[in-house]
C-alpha cells in the first residue's frame, strides 16, 4: 500500500520537462501544468498535493565559478502566464558555480496553497556570463 502522507505517487501527465536557457541573461518559462483537469480527474485536492521541481548538475563550462541559475515556480489563472502570475516559490533553488566544479543537481518541494491558480510552471533565469544549457530539462511535477 502507498503511504499518500509521503506524496510520491506520480502521474506521467503531470510531469513537465523543458529545456534550460540556451544563453547569459534568459529567461525560460516552463510549460504548463493544468492543475483544474488533473485534480478533477483524480479527485484530489490541492491542500493533498505537492509540487516538486528537480534541477539538473551544471559543469563548469555551463556555470562558471560565482555564476548563477535561478529557478522557481509560478502560478496563473491563465494557461499562456501572460498577466496575472503568482510567485508560489520564488529563487527556490539557485544554483553557484564554485571551485571550478559548476553546481550539483538540486530539488525543491512544496505543498500547494488551498488558492492556487489553475495553472502552474517552473521557471529558470541565468545569469550574466552562462552560457548554453538548453541540452539539460528541468522537471515539475505533481505528487499525490
Amino acid at each position: 500500500m502507498v503511504d499518500r502522507a509521503t506524496h510520491n505517487v506520480r502521474d506521467a501527465l503531470l510531469i513537465k520537462t523543458d529545456a534550460l536557457p540556451d544563453a547569459a541573461s534568459t529567461t525560460v518559462g516552463g510549460t504548463a501544468m493544468d492543475l483544474g483537469n488533473a485534480l478533477t480527474a483524480r479527485g484530489a485536492r490541492l491542500e493533498s498535493c505537492e509540487l516538486k521541481l528537480t534541477v539538473p548538475a551544471l559543469t563548469t563550462t555551463m556555470l562558471p565559478d560565482t555564476k548563477t541559475m535561478t529557478y522557481s515556480i509560478q502560478a496563473c489563472a491563465a494557461s499562456d502566464f501572460g498577466s496575472g502570475v503568482v510567485e508560489l516559490a520564488s529563487g527556490c533553488v539557485v544554483q553557484t558555480g564554485a571551485s571550478s566544479a559548476g553546481a550539483a543537481a538540486d530539488s525543491h518541494r512544496m505543498k500547494l496553497p488551498t488558492d492556487c491558480p489553475r495553472y502552474v510552471r517552473a521557471k529558470a533565469v541565468s545569469g550574466a556570463d552562462v552560457t548554453d544549457s538548453s541540452s539539460l530539462d528541468m522537471t515539475l511535477e505533481l505528487l499525490f
